[in-house]
């Protein structure tokens, strides 16, 4: 037993485990859209197919392995916010850009959400996607009417407009989801709150649209809760420029 374990403990094995753990890192990576390219919506779908069709673990910023493909998957050089936001192209393409990540985008934070409700430590990576997806929704919120106004003569207008309904239903929950989370100082860390209410104050001015009475409401309450209880006067303030902000429909300097 001494002499196999003066074996394992040679160069030469240890060089080859060392080699063998970086093939095995490069198969996983590459089960993974590339990290050093710019994803599009077919890059996002694919993520969440191979994790919840094939068991592929979801990237994180823990694994060194995996961290340079989450750092892409929230990348603001991603083709979807790229072109979404790039006023000098056509409607048409910014929205078809938008609108092809919307869906896996909640489906990856419902992804990253069901994990960290088991005890996994996601939190970080899930207040940066959170955040990510805000501004994504933002841009395909502000292009959609503009979007829809060129389809008027459409004979599916309708289709459309439903369509776009239930989108910005989708968003409004999404976007209260990420608001109630500021206050979930149990899970999150102060770096990460404070990242969640940037992002929320950044997004506010294209939700406030279509945030109901209703909605403004709910958050207001809840904010005013945390606010209560926050001992935190950096936390406290931004809390409380957020919960203003949106109580009162103003538009974030």
């Amino acid at each position: 037993m001494g002499q196999l374990f003066k074996v394992l403990k040679s160069p030469v094995w240890l060089l080859l485990w060392a080699g063998l753990a970086v093939q095995a890192a490069n198969a996983q990576n590459a089960q993974y859209p590339p990290a050093d390219d710019p994803w599009d919506g077919t890059s996002y779908r694919a993520l969440v197919e191979r994790v919840t069709d094939q068991g592929l673990a979801l990237p994180t910023l823990a694994d060194e392995a995996t961290k340079p493909i989450f750092e892409r998957m929230v990348n603001l050089d991603n083709i979807p916010l790229k072109v979404g936001l790039n006023r000098s192209l056509a409607v048409t393409l910014r929205f078809q850009r938008l609108n092809s990540a919307m869906d896996p985008l909640q489906k990856l934070v419902v992804l990253y959400l069901n994990e960290a409700q088991k005890g996994k430590p996601y939190a970080t990576e899930l207040a940066r996607l959170m955040v990510y997806q805000s501004k994504v929704a933002a841009a395909f919120l502000d292009v959609s009417e503009p979007y829809l106004s060129g389809l008027a003569k459409d004979k599916r207008y309708q289709v459309h407009v439903t369509y776009l309904d239930k989108m910005k239903s989708g968003a409004r929950q999404s976007y209260s989801g990420l608001v109630q989370c500021t206050t979930e100082t149990g899970r999150y860390s102060k770096s990460d709150i404070l990242q969640m209410i940037g992002g929320a104050m950044a997004a506010l001015p294209s939700y406030h649209p279509i945030l109901t009475d209703q909605d403004r409401q709910d958050l207001t309450q809840k904010l005013t809760q945390q606010i209560s209880k926050t001992t935190d006067p950096q936390l406290k303030t931004a809390l409380t420029e957020l919960r203003d902000t949106i109580k009162h429909r103003r538009i974030p300097t």
